[in-house]
Formats: C-alpha cells, structure tokens, sequence
C-alpha cells in the first residue's frame, strides 16, 4: 500500500514538471494562416472596443440646431396650397427672369 502512495506522488509531481515546462507555449508551431488569423482576431477586437467606446462618447452629443422657436416647434407643419401662392400676374419680367436664374443654379448645385 505504501508503494502505490509513493508511485502516486511520484507520477504527480512529473505531471506538474511536464505542465511547468511547457508554461503554456503550444506543442506544436501555429502554420501562417492560423497566425493571420489570429492576428485579424486581435484587429478586430480592437475595432469594436474603439467603435463602443465612439458610440458611449456620441450618446449625449446633440448637434443639430434647434428649429425656429418653440412656439413653431409645438405646431405641426402643413403644406401650402396652389391658392394659397400669391399671384404671379403682378410680378415684372425681371423679377421673374431673376427668379428664374436662382432656380437654374439651385438645379445645377443639386447635380454636382
């Protein structure tokens, strides 16, 4: 009985020799695509912990400006009406080669 406590205690401690020297290291070497791997494992996990730590930034920031006072804020928009336009009848023919040039370049800025 004695003997087998003794093999037990000497087959322990050669299990903890073997595991001490191999500190972890792998038993065999890593073939260049697991290496790659790895390495765009490690990119990635760098990637998303930047983008979360962006997004927890941006959560409270508001930067588009306030729309006109709070009194048109509360009122809901509506659109207007053919019969709601004022005439044209009373508009001169500059006016209206004048509002026509404007129209032209706010068509020519949208294309570009």
């Amino acid at each position: 009985m004695r003997n087998l406590d003794y093999k037990m205690v000497f087959i322990s401690i050669c299990i903890l020799q073997v595991f001490a020297l191999c500190e972890g290291r792998p038993l065999r070497k890593r073939t260049v695509s697991e290496v790659q791997l790895m390495h765009n494992l490690g990119e990635h996990k760098q990637v998303q912990e930047r983008r979360e730590w962006l997004q927890m930034r941006l959560r409270g920031i508001h930067t588009a400006p306030a729309r006109g006072s709070s009194e048109e804020a509360g009122r809901p928009r509506r659109r207007m009406r053919p019969e709601d336009l004022p005439d044209l009848s009373d508009l001169t023919p500059e006016e209206i080669q004048l509002a026509l040039n404007l129209l032209e370049k706010l068509l020519k800025s949208k294309q570009t």
